[in-house]
């Protein structure tokens, strides 16, 4: 994962890229198909995760995979797609409502030599034609965060070898389960969200909290070298068991159990605003 950046490169692309068009020497692919997932938008073999580590396993194939030739997307979101078509955060895509909750399955035919730049060019051309997409850019005030050290100090622990936390990650996820599973049976309530990383930066760990926020998060912690994370909350959607109360916020999370602090602020930041997009795709 590479850290967030957030002064963002892709605006200043032209555009003709921007509103969908490409240049005439742009790859495309050979065969693409582009139809609507499943009702439930779960493929073979897709655990069901929730979040970026769910995204993630959703995109299969391309350059630096075990399958450079083809891509194969299973339930993705048109959100999903446009993050990497053009290369942007979630937060930065205004749109509706459906974006994000309408699921695709894509399965394309890629050229030979195909690499990421590529591969996104063409994924521009493919979800603009198919889902008849209009857009432009703006700008907009948007709530950030900044990641600093709470009052009373971190709570971090050190750095994990990766095969010992990872026998470690096993065993406590097993435990989470089965401590789920005993709390439902009491009406009890465990919470529904976790972070577990072996060995991070305070900037990686920032950019991974963006991704769980939707929004940008900052690492002004001033804290060097790598440490390991356990973080568990409850996401705003989450519902009670009974009359259970709810597990703690993230933010609350992050003070309690890291000694870390996340504050709001505002600022300016450039976003892809989808005027106009239709839900079912185009004939392949």
């Amino acid at each position: 994962m590479k850290p967030a950046l957030f002064v963002i490169s892709w605006f200043a692309l032209p555009a003709l890229i921007v509103s969908g068009q490409t240049p005439q020497e742009a790859l495309s692919f050979e065969v693409a198909s582009v139809k609507p997932a499943a009702p439930n938008g779960q493929g073979p073999g897709m655990p069901l995760l929730k979040g970026p580590a769910e995204e993630r396993m959703r995109f299969r194939g391309g350059p630096g995979s075990n399958d450079p030739g083809r891509i194969d997307y299973v339930g993705v979101t048109l959100k999903m797609l446009l993050k990497r078509a053009y290369d942007v955060a979630a937060y930065q895509i205004s749109g509706p409502g459906w974006l994000e909750t309408d699921r695709y399955d894509i399965g394309a035919k890629l050229p030979p030599a195909t690499n990421r730049e590529h591969l996104r060019s063409m994924l521009r051309e493919l979800v603009m034609k198919r889902f008849q997409i209009e857009l432009h850019r703006e700008t907009r005030t948007l709530a950030v965060y900044s990641l600093t050290v709470a009052k009373n100090g971190p709570k971090l622990q050190p750095s994990e070898n990766l095969p010992e936390y990872e026998a470690a990650a096993l065993k406590r996820n097993w435990e989470r389960i089965k401590a789920r599973v005993a709390a439902l049976q009491r009406g009890e309530h465990v919470p529904g969200s976790s972070l577990h990383m072996a060995s991070t930066t305070m900037a990686r760990f920032a950019e991974t909290l963006s991704s769980n926020l939707n929004r940008p998060v900052k690492d002004k912690t001033q804290l060097e070298g790598a440490y390991s994370f356990w973080l568990e909350w409850d996401p705003e959607s989450a519902k009670p068991a009974g009359d259970a109360p709810l597990g703690p916020s993230i933010f609350a999370a992050v003070q309690e159990q890291l000694g870390l602090k996340l504050q709001r602020e505002n600022e300016q930041l450039e976003l892809l605003v989808i005027d106009k997009a239709q839900k079912t795709p185009t004939s392949n």
